[in-house]
């Protein structure tokens, strides 16, 4: 690990059930089929609140403070002092609530803004997904349907408003997270996608270490990670119990979430960050 960098953010705080809750619903309208794939369905240009718009400050705000503290992660991430830069990236977390939910979204909205290279976000929350409404794409088709249904990877593909980037978004509803992401096939998905999309960074989504098998599971897929804690509520011991349920020496940074004003996808939390790469 290298020194610290300052990577504060701020947000406001969800309205009840939070902007990613599942409880808000999405318009219905017909696809643009000439520029997006069939089952895309664009929404109103006014779907993000206020509060949400504060929170997305990669998509709002691109110039704001905030904004330019998680280009400097984005930066970290693209330019590390050693070796070559992850192009699986996987955003965990300890418990809920600590940030890593609305860092994934603002990360990949930087990716996508600030390079040539085009960006993917693979929502492996299958139990509480929230990818799909951060980044106004349906939630199916997605990752359970290819893994159970055998869909194929062009049809669970979601473009985004934002240009360059791309979600596949949790899918259908499933009880089996754990079980369908260990298998051979997930691990296969994700190495057809990097050589499918040779000029495409993936990021990944995952549950809380400490109260899901998933993230140790996927830790195994990626080539790098990034750890998210929320500073001042977090147990110091809970955090590194789950820093250490992953392998070592795939952690490419670990992003220190402040309860004074950060980016989060919690009820009530805000926050700043830092990175230690």
């Amino acid at each position: 690990m290298g020194k610290m960098t300052d990577l504060m953010k701020r947000s406001a705080p969800d309205a009840p059930g939070g902007a990613a809750s599942e409880a808000r619903q999405r318009p219905s309208q017909p696809p643009a089929a000439s520029q997006a794939p069939p089952h895309y369905e664009p929404l109103r240009d006014d779907y993000y609140d206020e509060q949400d718009q504060e929170r997305l400050v990669s998509l709002y705000a691109p110039g704001s403070p905030e904004a330019k503290r998680i280009d400097i992660l984005r930066s970290q991430l693209l330019f590390p002092f050693h070796g070559e830069p992850p192009r699986t990236i996987m955003i965990a977390s300890a418990a809920p609530r600590e940030g890593r939910s609305l860092l994934t979204a603002n990360l990949a909205v930087s990716f996508a803004r600030g390079m040539q290279q085009f960006v993917m976000v693979l929502d492996c929350h299958l139990t509480d997904p929230v990818m799909h409404n951060l980044l106004q794409v349906p939630r199916q088709p997605g990752l359970t349907d290819f893994l159970e249904q055998d869909l194929p990877v062009p049809d669970i593909i979601h473009r985004t408003p934002v240009d360059k980037l791309t979600v596949i978004p949790a899918g259908s509803p499933s009880q089996r997270s754990a079980e369908i992401l260990a298998t051979d096939k997930m691990a296969g998905l994700l190495t057809e996608l990097r050589a499918r999309y040779k000029d495409r960074y993936i990021i990944l989504d995952t549950p809380p270490v400490q109260a899901f098998d998933d993230p140790a599971v996927l830790a195994r897929m990626v080539e790098g990670i990034v750890y998210v804690v929320l500073c001042g509520e977090t147990d110091r011991e809970l955090a590194l119990r789950g820093l250490r349920a992953l392998p070592e020496e795939k952690i490419v940074g670990v992003v220190m979430n402040d309860m004074l004003g950060a980016v989060s996808d919690a009820t009530a939390v805000g926050g700043s960050t830092e990175m230690e790469a």
